[in-house]
């Protein structure tokens, strides 16, 4: 179990950081999976994991041009100091991750194709950029995920910005959320992160940057897509059944 919980990381940091995410989202199911990381260390582990990863992933779209600072620094406007505050909250029982699983579902068969919209962009308002982070930031930070598995597919069906651009935009909006959400979990007392965090740092790190290299490089704009509805559909299905 120890060599498959090891390379599940470092698969979930490569797929997730190609579409521009972090993957914390997918450590807390491997986490879940093992059994070897307790429920107290899930949160804090998965979103310093994030860090780390959907920093390369940023660096990287950003260095290839797609990003959009304008979108972005609405968003975190209001998403940081509500990842913040939902980084304070302990939310009880399972009812949230539920209705989270099937949300995740719906968006990653709306990202897929079904019932498809225009391709012409329109630009994101400030109203609803600022109602966005809001939003993602306070669950981001109540269930210890940067917010890429709900902002990616709001921008892409919002029509804000293309399918790369949305990946450089999503990667640095996580990195920014799971520091807020790092800083919220300490100041309420609950950081808690495994002793081996240091080890699964290193693998997320090496899967996060060969993803980032081939999704921000190489993948054509639809692959992108189809890759992202991968993983939102993934994410659902495993918020749902673990």
């Amino acid at each position: 179990m120890a060599l498959l919980f090891k390379l599940l990381l470092l698969f979930a940091a490569f797929l997730y950081a190609m579409v521009g995410h972090g993957g914390a989202s997918s450590y807390l199911a491997v986490f879940a999976l093992s059994g070897s990381v307790s429920p107290e260390q899930m949160r804090s582990t998965a979103l310093v994991m994030n860090i780390f990863v959907s920093l390369i992933s940023f660096l990287s779209y950003r260095a290839n041009k797609h990003f959009n600072g304008k979108i972005l620094m609405v968003i975190l406007a209001a998403s940081v100091p509500a990842a913040f505050i939902g980084g304070m909250i302990r939310l009880p029982g399972s009812l949230y991750l539920t209705l989270l699983g099937g949300v995740l579902l719906l968006a990653g068969l709306r990202v897929a194709g079904l019932g498809k919209t225009s391709d012409k962009l329109r630009t994101m308002p400030m109203y609803g950029g600022i109602l966005a982070g809001l939003v993602i930031g306070l669950l981001s930070g109540m269930i210890g995920i940067g917010g890429g598995v709900l902002l990616s597919p709001l921008i892409l069906l919002m029509r804000w910005a293309p399918i790369k651009t949305t990946a450089g935009i999503s990667a640095a909006f996580i990195f920014f959320n799971s520091i807020a959400g790092i800083i919220g979990i300490y100041s309420s007392g609950q950081l808690d992160v495994h002793p081996e965090a240091g080890w699964w740092i290193g693998l997320v790190v090496t899967g996060g940057l060969a993803g980032a290299i081939v999704g921000s490089r190489w993948m054509a704009p639809q692959t992108i897509r189809y890759a992202l509805a991968g993983v939102l559909l993934f994410a659902g299905v495993k918020l749902l059944l673990f």
